[in-house]
């Protein structure tokens, strides 16, 4: 078995950026009990699937969320944390395969190499026409996401991952998370065009905080 480095399909990668990255819109993310704008995302893209698993399910609140908007599948968690009960401590235990799987701010915890290992072994997880749904803070963001946790170990830019699970054989998609309540006054909403005109033109950074990818497992082909 070939050794996993960080640097499988380089070149094709590099080909890929320069020649078919799409644009990433952006969605907003807010504390709410009901899935928010960005959450909404998440829900359209993993409601079908029969089974679930959530990397890193935390206080398991966005499986509340999922769950409160019409989520009916069997969902798993796993979390290396001990303040709750997950269906899975570590992910070696996982067995089997799912039709989603969330992986929610965690691959910024680990280093380069173990990130994208991660993301591998969850592919290998899905199940044919199986979803990863990726969500990590913004590399490119103005505030910096090391600034914010110090257990990040590594920030991705939204290119980078789109092409690197591309490169995979996965259909992509990708969106820029601002952490922003959509109720807001008209000078805060000048006030932030101004500041992101100013963080993407003139910096040449990324007013959005996090991003957010879904990933899409092809089906196999049916036999002639």
């Amino acid at each position: 078995m070939t050794e996993f480095h960080e640097y499988s399909r380089y070149w094709q990668r590099k080909q890929l950026l320069r020649d078919s990255v799409p644009r990433f819109p952006v969605r907003r993310w807010w504390e709410t009990e009901l899935p928010c704008e960005i959450e909404r995302v998440y829900f359209e893209a993993i409601k079908n699937s029969p089974t679930l698993l959530d990397i890193g399910a935390g206080d398991m609140r966005l499986k509340q969320r999922l769950q409160t908007a019409g989520y009916q599948g069997a969902y798993d968690t796993q979390d290396i944390g001990d303040e709750y009960s997950y269906t899975y401590n570590c992910l070696s235990e996982v067995k089997k395969n799912y039709g989603a799987i969330l992986c929610m701010d965690v691959i910024e915890h680990l280093t380069l190499r173990d990130g994208l290992k991660l993301l591998d072994t969850l592919i290998s997880l899905l199940t044919t026409d199986g979803v990863l749904v990726l969500q990590t803070p913004n590399a490119r963001c103005v505030r910096h996401p090391l600034s914010t946790d110090m257990t990040h170990l590594h920030c991705y830019n939204i290119e980078d991952l789109w092409v690197y699970l591309t490169s995979l054989g996965l259909s992509v998609e990708g969106y820029r998370i601002i952490f922003r309540n959509p109720r807001f006054s008209l000078f805060n909403r000048l006030r932030f065009l101004v500041s992101a005109y100013i963080t993407t033109r003139l910096l040449g950074c990324d007013y959005a905080d996090n991003i957010l990818l879904i990933a899409r497992k092809p089906a196999v082909p049916k036999a002639q």
